[in-house]
């Protein structure tokens, strides 16, 4: 069911949305199959540039595994939280003084300009086209740029990035076969 902009005056639940699952599991997937490879380096057999390049490789990708699990966006009639994995952000509708947009391909980034900043939100969230909807909703139209408007209703969900976690935990699967292989034959 897709959601209509909220008229003004009318009370909002709390909504939360979240970075789409499509990519929080491969990028999950990606972090536990780099702390597998990490361990099998740590084993007498493994050299000490193995064990450099797996930390190299893990530490980022368990901290982007972890900034994306915790990363929400909440509204309600007050206005949006955006949070952060150590951080949150509260800002009120009428703070908000700009509603930009950027498309970058497949990658849609709405542009919220308030008086304290400005902050970024992107369409990896689920239900992207119904928080620019809400977002619309809220602000006055006079705030909001023509593409934001045309962002409603429309999903511009790339899945390249999911594919390329997808191929990146093959890869890693088939290097944990061949490091674990000689245990086996």
């Amino acid at each position: 069911m897709k959601a209509g902009p909220i008229p003004r005056g009318e009370e909002m639940s709390q909504r939360i949305y979240m970075i789409r699952r499509a990519f929080l599991i491969p990028l999950g997937v990606d972090a536990f199959l780099l702390f597998c490879l990490l361990l099998i380096s740590l084993l007498p057999q493994g050299s000490a540039t193995e064990r450099l390049v797996f930390t190299i490789f893990f530490l980022p990708t368990l901290y982007l595994f972890l900034e994306s699990l915790f990363r929400r966006v909440t509204m309600d009639e007050a206005g949006i939280m955006i949070r952060k994995l150590w951080r949150g952000k509260r800002i009120s509708w009428g703070e908000i003084t700009h509603v930009g947009c950027l498309n970058l391909h497949k990658k849609v980034y709405i542009l919220l300009t308030t008086v304290k900043g400005f902050f970024i939100v992107s369409n990896a969230y689920e239900g992207f086209p119904e928080l620019v909807d809400e977002i619309v909703g809220h602000v006055d139209l006079e705030k909001v740029e023509e593409d934001v408007r045309l962002q409603t209703g429309r999903s511009l969900a790339g899945i390249a990035h999911v594919i390329l976690a997808w191929v990146a935990a093959v890869l890693m699967i088939g290097i944990i076969l061949i490091k674990v292989a000689p245990f086996f034959i």
